[in-house]
């Protein structure tokens, strides 16, 4: 009977110290954050602790607990006192949520000089490329254009009491309504429009990373590939007979750009234009995201439609447009009175005041 009782207490004994030793164990290894660290090694402290089956099957004593903490980690996974298993899900969650958003990275636009040097690569591609490539892109790009110049006729140009009644305001919504979404669709798309590729050329032949051969070859390339799709592109908005029910806008815009405009006047007006347009050209460059990229087109594009400056690609539609309605235009003057001095224009533009100056700027000592 001594050795039974003797044998019961010291087995209910020993019990107890092995509660208590893993009782200590735990509460050595509690913290009060999580560290950031990996699943895998959260499982391996778990599976390495000899918690894992004497804590499922026996309960702790209530004393072994400090009355002050709140909760315990136990292989990474913190535990609250009266928490339910809800409560439990949407913390975790909300943590991943929490370490997930350090992942976000925020590319940083480039500065002017990487701006300028991301044109000279630009024209490097645009230089290997091949004649159909660059001819089905212009052809998108002339089509494109043309779509922001129906824009502009369709909202601003049909706005006659708005343009008697303030002259300005008509400007502005011309310029805020049509070529700015042009632009866009021509940069989003990767199309090939002339009058920007005049300054991405000379940066690249600045540069001495493109020869003059392939320059004049991707100029004359984009420039036939824009007449065409401006062209075919004012045909079928007569065919669809978008300004039927109103010509007047369109006859008129034409009757203007083409006989009434003298031609100092166009080669100018084409100057200025096309500095904002390839300004615009650069700030999509500049910018690594798709809305910056609008931000930079819709400035400078609003800007020149809305001071009446001239493009000449914008012209190729607009011009037999007007025609197409019965604009009183001969085919002579529209190109020799209007398209040839702009283009002029356009080309001085982009090659003074945007390659040669940026190639002076962040460009010759390169």
């Amino acid at each position: 009977f001594l050795a039974s009782f003797v044998h019961k207490k010291f087995k209910g004994r020993r019990e107890y110290e092995t509660t208590t030793t893993h009782t200590m164990m735990m509460t050595t290894t509690m913290t009060t954050t999580r560290t950031p660290s990996s699943a895998f090694a959260s499982k391996k402290a778990v599976k390495s602790s000899s918690l894992s089956g004497s804590f499922a099957t026996k309960s702790l004593p209530s004393r072994s607990f400090s009355n002050s903490s709140s909760s315990i980690t136990i292989g990474g996974n913190a535990f609250f006192a009266n928490e339910s298993l809800t409560q439990r899900r949407q913390r975790r969650a909300g943590g991943r949520r929490t370490q997930s958003s350090k992942l976000i990275v925020h590319a940083s636009d480039k500065t002017p000089p990487e701006t300028f040097q991301a044109a000279v690569a630009t024209s490097e591609k645009k230089a290997n490329a091949d004649v159909f490539s660059t001819f089905a892109l212009s052809f998108t790009a002339g089509a494109l254009i043309g779509f922001g110049g129906l824009f502009l006729t369709t909202v601003g140009g049909s706005s006659p009491a708005l343009a008697a009644a303030n002259p300005g305001l008509s400007n502005l919504v011309k310029g805020l309504f049509g070529l700015p979404f042009g632009l866009t669709m021509v940069i989003l798309t990767g199309a090939e429009l002339f009058t920007g590729n005049v300054f991405v050329m000379l940066s690249g032949l600045l540069s001495k990373k493109v020869t003059r051969a392939q320059v004049m070859k991707n100029w004359l390339v984009s420039y036939a590939g824009n007449f065409a799709g401006s062209m075919f592109l004012a045909y079928m908005a007569y065919v669809a007979m978008t300004s039927a029910a109103n010509p007047a806008p369109a006859i008129a815009i034409a009757t203007m750009k083409a006989t009434t405009l003298p031609v100092t006047v166009a080669f100018v007006r084409g100057v200025l234009c096309n500095w904002l347009v390839c300004l615009a050209v650069w700030g999509t460059m500049a910018s690594t995201s798709v809305a910056g990229k609008i931000l930079a087109i819709f400035w400078p594009i609003t800007a020149f439609v809305t001071m009446g400056f001239e493009h000449s690609i914008a012209n190729m539609f607009l011009i037999p447009h007007g025609m197409l309605y019965g604009a009183d235009v001969s085919v002579s003057q529209m190109l020799l009175g209007n398209i040839l001095p702009v283009t002029l224009g356009n080309m001085v533009g982009a090659a003074a005041f945007v390659a040669g100056v940026h190639y002076l700027a962040y460009g010759r000592n390169k």
